[in-house]
């Protein structure tokens, strides 16, 4: 156990929910629907951690001039099924109930630090809430909570301001290259898990403190 730590704060998806697969086949299903293409994974990666602006490099060349209804379209078609199938299909990864039981035992505070919309927030904690673990969150940052978004510190530091702890005691857990970017600008201790989007390799090029398999693996240096 590190003694100096303020506070422990977790991206969402890919870290403490296992909700990378939904977001694949969902796309599949968003693409098949609009009429597009099958799309290759960097995209559909891309789209996770950059956003909405991933969607208009979904569209084909010869499809240019369709290009804004095509999005307007996949970004209803999104909100109509993913809800459905987070609340369905995705659960917390192995581990995270006890890793949460022991880092509240020693009265750190936990928070997410995502790039989610607030308005998608609620069915993304869905997980969290079924085990009673919504209540351990000292803190929830959404896209909307900070001028720029990952791989820009300015959601890390929102957070730190919002527990009023200092970033450069604060532990950062992320599974993309973008996590381990913001949480190194922001000055915090950054932890890469192999449970979401990127390997070790492409993990290990940002030089975060620690790689591990996945949170679980967290839980020795907590336990008292």
């Amino acid at each position: 156990m590190i003694p100096t730590i303020q506070s422990v704060m977790f991206d969402l998806d890919g870290t403490l929910i296992d909700s990378v697969p939904v977001y694949f086949r969902s796309m599949e299903i968003i693409t098949e629907t609009v009429g597009l293409p099958p799309v290759p994974r960097s995209l559909t990666s891309e789209f996770m951690t950059r956003g909405l602006d991933a969607l208009g490099k979904m569209v084909p060349a010869e499809m240019q001039d369709q290009k804004e209804e095509l999005i307007e379209e996949m970004v209803a078609v999104g909100r109509s099924i993913v809800r459905k199938m987070f609340r369905e299909k995705v659960d917390l990864f192995p581990g995270v109930e006890r890793l949460f039981t022991a880092i509240t035992e020693r009265k750190i505070p936990i928070a997410v630090v995502s790039s989610t919309e607030w308005r998608y927030m609620e069915g993304k904690l869905y997980p969290l809430e079924r085990k009673g673990l919504r209540s351990a969150l000292a803190a929830i940052i959404g896209i909307e909570d900070a001028p720029r978004r990952k791989p820009a510190p300015d959601p890390l530091i929102a957070c730190s301001r919002r527990l009023s702890v200092s970033p450069c005691h604060c532990i950062y857990v992320g599974d993309s290259h973008v996590d381990i970017q913001a949480g190194r600008a922001a000055g915090m201790i950054t932890v890469g898990v192999l449970t979401g989007l990127d390997d070790r390799e492409t993990l290990k090029r940002e030089k975060p403190n620690m790689i591990i398999e996945s949170v679980k693996d967290l839980i020795p240096f907590f336990v008292k």
